[in-house]
């Protein structure tokens, strides 16, 4: 496993974690930790595709060249500019036809008011507050499309036999459409990101429970959640980041 805690100067706090898991062989998952610009970013490279972990650690490589901008509007242009670019450099790596070395990406950026995610594939980001636990993503996948069509329901969906198949992914088409949104921060928000490994394991009431632990550092609360998802099998890579907003501005 590969952990790292860092306290970025906003006051934000984050801690993040990254295990091959119990079954496979190679960790495919990748994440980014960019306290100085308070970004952090998953992505968790295609299973079964060529070369899924250079996948995620090329979007992570590339992630890294982001800077806040002074506009918000600008960091949305420089966060898409450079999706953009590296969908089209792993088209070019993969050289063509029924190769694809592609990978899910999702990320959050902390402003003073506000936070940026953007996401793209089934890796989640989830947002703690008030007592209240709520995916702040949609899962590009198969199921959840049958699920807004009202074809499948919630429950139906996490047994489906499709319901890893993602209908979006960093590398897997010619265009690139990445979800991104801009919502309001409040003191004490909690945020997970993580890959599907972690919610094959934890189930939202699971996630919840953790992440209502305010006493128990946020390095423990990942090692934590990391442990008993291995504990229930870790049948995939698990990557989760934990970033606390601090209670008092």
């Amino acid at each position: 496993m590969s952990v790292e805690t860092q306290r970025a100067s906003g006051g934000y706090i984050s801690s993040a974690l990254t295990s091959v898991g119990n079954v496979r062989k190679h960790n495919e998952d990748a994440f980014l930790s960019q306290p100085e610009q308070a970004h952090w970013a998953v992505a968790d490279g295609m299973g079964g595709h060529s070369a899924g972990d250079v996948a995620s650690q090329s979007i992570v490589t590339a992630l890294q060249r982001f800077e806040q901008q002074p506009q918000l509007s600008d960091s949305v242009d420089l966060l898409e500019e450079i999706l953009q670019q590296t969908n089209q450099d792993l088209l070019d790596l993969a050289g063509g036809g029924q190769k694809i070395i592609g990978s899910t990406v999702a990320g959050l950026v902390l402003l003073p008011d506000f936070y940026l995610l953007y996401w793209c594939g089934d890796s989640r980001i989830y947002l703690y507050r008030n007592g209240v636990l709520a995916q702040e993503s949609v899962d590009h996948t198969y199921t959840q499309e049958l699920v807004a069509q009202g074809r499948l329901t919630p429950e139906d969906a996490l047994i489906h036999p499709e319901r890893n198949v993602i209908t979006r992914a960093v590398g897997a088409a010619d265009r690139l459409y990445v979800d991104m949104d801009i919502r309001n921060l409040h003191p004490g928000d909690r945020f997970l990101i993580c890959s599907d490994g972690l919610d094959k394991e934890l189930s939202d009431a699971d996630i919840a429970a953790f992440m209502a632990q305010r006493q128990t550092p946020l390095e423990q609360l990942t090692q934590e959640m990391m442990e008993c998802c291995l504990a229930r099998g870790g049948r995939d890579n698990i990557t989760l980041i934990l970033i606390e907003n601090p209670s008092v501005a």
